[in-house]
């Protein structure tokens, strides 16, 4: 299957999805190709793809890597559950940094014991009947987990949440986001979004079923091997949450200026702004906070992060 784009004077995009690609367009691409760009289906996606497949040449010190991805019945890991989980096993080179091979991919259902929002049907196409009696094999996870694997997520604040509460042994595991650890923009990507990055690598998928989801971020940290450096560095750099206790009214477009975003007091914590700052830019934020208002660096509260206890739902 195709997608063809027809870009129009104006500057605006149109993207046409037909059903079979259009053989009778051939005559205009050829006449004005500058007009047409094509999409194709990611490769590794395509129902008669055979896995294990080998994407770069082995270096010998490869590690393995679990890309995951849930789909859920809300956006809440405390009261919403997962209807269905995604893996896909592979390995990388941390030398080379890179991506070697995808090994397998696999999905599993879950029953959560509620009816499906409709809402989520429509954006999953997952229905009731297809999730019921069905139960998420604590072994088979745990094995596709064994090795101490690095764990991506393409939003892995969401993806972990939802994983440690349905699964709490695996709040061990070493997590990056390929979402918030790589400066897309840096890149020349003006949105994060994974079927946009996709579209701009010249590749569409049928997003939103997990499995799916999750070899579409495989194929993205493979075609885009600068995003997958960049996410190795991201993994490896220690973080620390900062939180502005104390912080008056008055300078609250301060902070959020700075980045700040606000905490309403879940999770037991107290309602604050926060942000998150690398260990080697703490002290510049410390001065920051002490401008800011009276002893701001001193009534603020430092919890610092590693890849494993990055992206927790009580962060």
């Amino acid at each position: 299957m195709r997608i063809l784009i027809f870009c129009t004077p104006y500057g605006d995009t149109i993207m046409c999805s037909p059903s079979s690609f259009p053989l009778e367009a051939i005559p205009d691409i050829q006449a004005a190709p500058e007009d047409y760009r094509l999409l194709q289906r990611i490769p590794i996606t395509r129902p008669n793809t055979i896995l294990p497949i080998e994407l770069n040449p082995s270096v010998g010190d490869e590690r393995p890597l679990v890309i995951v991805d849930v789909e859920t019945t809300g956006l809440d890991p405390s009261s919403d559950k997962i209807i269905e989980l995604g893996l896909v096993r592979g390995t990388f080179s941390p030398s080379a940094e890179r991506i070697t091979s995808i090994l397998e991919s696999h999905s599993q259902f879950e029953d959560p014991g509620i009816p499906i929002p409709e809402v989520i049907t429509s954006i999953t196409s997952i229905t009731d009947q297809d999730v019921a009696g069905q139960h998420i094999d604590d072994a088979w996870l745990g094995m596709m987990l064994q090795g101490d694997p690095l764990v991506i997520a393409h939003n892995a604040q969401f993806d972990r949440g939802f994983i440690e509460a349905r699964f709490p042994a695996c709040d061990k595991q070493v997590w990056a986001c390929s979402l918030s650890g790589v400066d897309w923009k840096s890149l020349g990507y003006e949105a994060r979004k994974l079927e946009y990055l996709l579209l701009k690598q010249g590749y569409f998928y049928q997003g939103h079923r997990a499995e799916v989801d999750c070899l579409a971020t495989a194929w993205l940290l493979y075609c885009q091997s600068e995003s997958f450096s960049l996410l190795l560095a991201s993994a490896r750099q220690k973080t620390v949450i900062v939180r502005a206790l104390g912080a008056p009214i008055e300078v609250k477009d301060i902070l959020k200026s700075r980045g700040y975003r606000w905490h309403n007091g879940n999770n037991g914590r107290s309602k604050c702004w926060w942000t998150i700052v690398t260990e080697s830019s703490l002290q510049a934020e410390q001065e920051f906070l002490n401008k800011t208002y009276h002893n701001g660096a001193q009534l603020a509260h430092y919890q610092a992060q590693t890849a494993r206890t990055r992206f927790k739902p009580d962060s």
